[in-house]
């Protein structure tokens, strides 16, 4: 019997500073002036510390059956990845960009085999290569074009083919989508169904390359543990087939991602890691020796809440209340629905007070973009207080919830002149709110790591052709700056006053 007085497990999803420790800041608030900074831009309030927490709590459920590879596109916060990398964490990359990432964040080259995975089927030559040079070991694959890059560039590398392991990507449904209860399927674009892995696998032994196992996704949010039962079973008849028939020994089985931060890691393990038993033994296969996973917003959702101001409320025709605020989307529509939470609440005599969410009034929450994909989410309980005719509705914000994974997406980036989100940690917020000097401070930090970021990305294909000064300089010095608050904020006044210097000097009236 289940007590009644026990907190209920969750996901991480919610639980941020913001929400924990609401009473520790919303009577600081000084409404005005807080509502006047949400109308300039929006706030990215950052607890990276909570990844520590949910890959420990991850690695308890998974641990001890595979190697938990975080899924770099999720978050490329040097914080974050230099926590999973003292964690001894795995990682999942996408792009070869990624890995630079990680070897600039700390990881050890002679880890890079053994903990990188290489998840992105459908590669660039140059990536592949860069990859095995650096020493990426680990790839997905679902067609023979990859297959054929890989082995001509461990070929020209002069490397021993049988240390390259593939995992070959499956369907994750019969169809083309995932079924219910995820926010993102894969299906129309990567995996190949059992015949067609058959013959990938041939392939590969034929090149001289390792088939260690299988991987598919089950969809990006994939809510229910079930969305996984038609991949596992896919790969336990392909373990038989693969020792029957190609004399292959299968000795792992990727989970990948998919896995929703609302939901607790307990109820994936408990279903999954059982089923795979129950589906090896129907198929006669041995199970996997190494059961991985590769969690993306599940080990980071948590660590930004994004807080925008609402800016304007309609009624569609269908009753739908339309919510605009001050942020959104960037510049594509893809990343809408990612299994957010929001919360609302209003100002009153320079307060915060929550407000209740109704289930039977439904919202859409979009940016101020003048276009249809700058939407956060659709069809989202809202409080009642969010109607036109209110009006204190101007006084209401939002936080949004699971910012932590693809923030840098979901801000509301050049659109109509807005300023992007201002990015902080939790102490930082409380003291904004409180100081101008502070909150002076915090933007000049914010513009130093904007512009820090491109000017790191150039600085890595400048070379010692151009000017002394600038060849010398390396991509992953400016990333050690932006990961000092008191150096970028040095370096946000410099960019500042060199850039009012030029102007000043090359202003009409000096002609």
């Amino acid at each position: 019997m289940t007590d009644s007085n026990q907190p209920l497990h969750k996901g991480p999803l919610t639980n941020h500073p913001i929400t924990e420790n609401f009473a520790d800041w919303s009577h600081l608030v000084d409404g005005r002036k807080f509502l006047e900074q949400l109308t300039r831009h929006a706030y990215r309030v950052c607890h990276y510390s909570s990844v520590i927490d949910n890959y420990n709590t991850f690695h308890k459920h998974f641990g001890h059956r595979g190697t938990i590879h975080f899924a770099v596109k999720a978050s490329a916060e040097p914080f974050v990845l230099k926590t999973l990398i003292a964690l001894d964490a795995g990682f999942e990359i996408a792009t070869y960009s990624e890995l630079r990432l990680l070897i600039e964040c700390g990881l050890p080259k002679d880890k890079i085999g053994k903990k990188v995975n290489f998840g992105q089927t459908q590669k660039e030559r140059s990536d592949i290569k860069k990859a095995l040079r650096d020493g990426v070991r680990n790839f997905a694959t679902d067609n023979i074009h990859d297959i054929r890059i890989i082995t001509e560039a461990a070929g020209q590398q002069q490397m021993n083919k049988k240390d390259i392991r593939l995992q070959i990507r499956l369907f994750n449904a019969a169809g083309s989508s995932s079924g219910e209860g995820f926010s993102q399927s894969f299906n129309k674009r990567y995996g190949v169904d059992n015949d067609q892995a058959m013959q990938l696998a041939e392939s590969i032994v034929a090149t001289g390359m390792t088939v260690a196992g299988f991987t598919f996704h089950p969809g990006s949010g994939s809510d229910s543990p079930a969305l996984w039962d038609y991949g596992v079973h896919s790969a336990a008849r392909l373990t038989r087939r693969m020792k029957e028939e190609l004399g292959i020994t299968i000795t792992e089985l990727n989970l990948s991602g998919g896995f929703a931060p609302s939901v607790p890691i307990e109820q994936y393990s408990t279903h999954i890691l059982s089923l795979i038993e129950s589906a090896y033994k129907e198929a006669g296969a041995e199970l996997p020796a190494s059961i991985d996973t590769e969690p993306g917003r599940w080990l980071v959702a948590n660590a930004e809440v994004l807080i925008g101001k609402v800016s304007n409320i309609k009624i569609n025709r269908d009753g739908t209340r339309i919510v605009t605020m001050t942020t959104g989307v960037s510049e594509n529509g893809t990343l809408t629905d990612l299994g957010l939470d929001f919360d609302f609440f209003i100002l009153e005599n320079g307060k915060a007070r929550k407000l209740e969410k109704r289930a039977e009034l439904r919202g859409n929450l979009h940016g101020r973009a003048c276009a249809d994909f700058d939407v956060i989410a659709e069809n989202t309980p809202v409080p009642a207080e969010l109607h036109p005719d209110n009006p204190i509705a101007d006084d209401v914000f939002v936080v949004i919830h699971g910012a932590g994974a693809y923030s840098h997406y979901m801000e509301r980036n050049f659109w109509c002149g807005i300023t992007p989100p201002m990015k902080m940690n939790y102490d930082e917020f409380r003291n904004c709110i409180t100081s101008e000097i502070n909150y002076q401070r915090a933007i000049i930090n914010s513009y130093a790591e904007r512009s820090g970021l491109p000017l790191k990305n150039a600085m890595t294909f400048i070379t010692n052709t151009t000017d002394r000064k600038l060849g010398q300089i390396k991509g992953s010095e400016i990333a050690r700056i932006l990961d000092d608050p008191e150096l970028l904020n040095k370096l946000g006044l410099h960019i500042l006053t060199s850039v009012a210097e030029f102007v000043h000097t090359n202003s009409p009236s000096k002609d």
